[in-house]
Formats: C-alpha cells, structure tokens, sequence
C-alpha cells in the first residue's frame, strides 16, 4: 500500500513523510506513534497481520498513553522510528517497504501493545489477553496451513472455513462447510501455548 494523508502537509508542520513507492509512512515509534508528538497516532498501518484484534491493540495502547505517558523520550523514540525504517520493520528485510510488514511478527508486537495500554503482565499465567492473542495465532496459522499447497485460480475452500472458539478450554473448532457428513466438517485444536 502507498500511505497518504492529504490533510498534513508542508503547513501542517509535523515532519511526517509518506513518500509513494516506499510503503511507510515515516517516522514513527512502535509503528503507531508520531516520533516528535506522540500525540498524534497511525492506527492500522501494519500489514499482512489479522487486522480488528491488532488495530483494538493499538487503540488499547494510544488511549493508555494519553491519559498515562509512559513512552520514551523524544530522542528515543526517533531512533527506534529511524532504525526501524533503515531496518525493514519487525521482520528486519533491509527494504523500506517492509517497514509496516509484520507477519509473523504481529504475535509479539501485540502483546507490547497490551503492555503499553496497561493490560498484560508477563507474569500473569492466567493471563486472558495472551490466551487471546495465542489463539488469534493458531487460528492464524491454521487457515494458513488449508491455504498453502492452493493453486493460483484454483479453488479457495479455504475461505468457507468457520472458527468456533472456545476461550475456556484454550481451543477452537475448524468447520468446512464444503464436506459432507457432520464428522468430516469439524476439526478440534486445542492451544498448547
């Protein structure tokens, strides 16, 4: 994707780049904040990532910051923003255009999200929000797995599948619809994280 924010520029004073052709928009802390006015947050930039859990993550964490900074200092903050952006991102390719790529990466950025907006302890074992982000994870991983050996215009059965999750028993159902017979249809996987 190629960012653009027509509402800042030049006037707007804020250094902000989002040069088309480089994918990124540049320089921000964390992949969220504005380096210079951490004020001013990009929620939603990160890519090939289960978008509406991590973007709440990143709400979770701008909220948290407004009303508690706990951020870096300035100085801090521009040097992760430009290493990250000299880097490649999360996934350290060297390419600028992969500085929002997270991938496989996005499990972990999510949990310094929910640490940054005040709800994820390391030590908690009964912590609710990892279980949450495990399983986002293995449902992840899963439909990744049905989709992998596909052809390009070939059938994406994948796409039928149907995730029932069941928080309490750290698993979740994998239902295909395109079977026949109630055996053939569901699939358990429990969460060993």
């Amino acid at each position: 994707y190629d960012y653009s924010f027509p509402f800042i520029n030049e006037r707007s004073n804020l250094e902000l780049q989002a040069v088309p052709g480089e994918r990124r928009v540049s320089p921000l802390y964390r992949q969220l904040w504005h380096a210079r006015y951490p004020n001013l947050a990009f929620v939603g930039l990160p890519h090939s990532v289960v978008p509406f859990p991590l973007m709440e993550l990143q709400s979770e964490a701008v909220w948290a910051q407004w009303q508690h900074f706990s951020l870096p200092d300035a100085t801090a903050r521009r040097e992760a923003a430009d290493k990250d952006a000299i880097t490649g991102g999360a996934k350290a390719t060297g390419r600028v255009q992969d500085t929002h790529f997270l991938g496989d990466k996005q499990w972990e950025y999510c949990r310094d999200m929910a640490k940054l907006a005040g709800f994820y302890n390391d030590n908690d074992t009964a912590n609710k929000i990892d279980a949450y982000i495990s399983m986002n994870q293995a449902i992840y991983d899963c439909a990744g797995k049905a989709r992998k050996d596909l052809l390009p215009g070939g059938p994406d059965t994948y796409r039928s599948l149907v995730f029932q999750r069941d928080p309490s028993q750290r698993r979740f159902d994998v239902i295909d619809p395109t079977k026949e017979g109630t055996a053939a249809m569901t699939t358990n996987v429990t969460i060993t994280q």
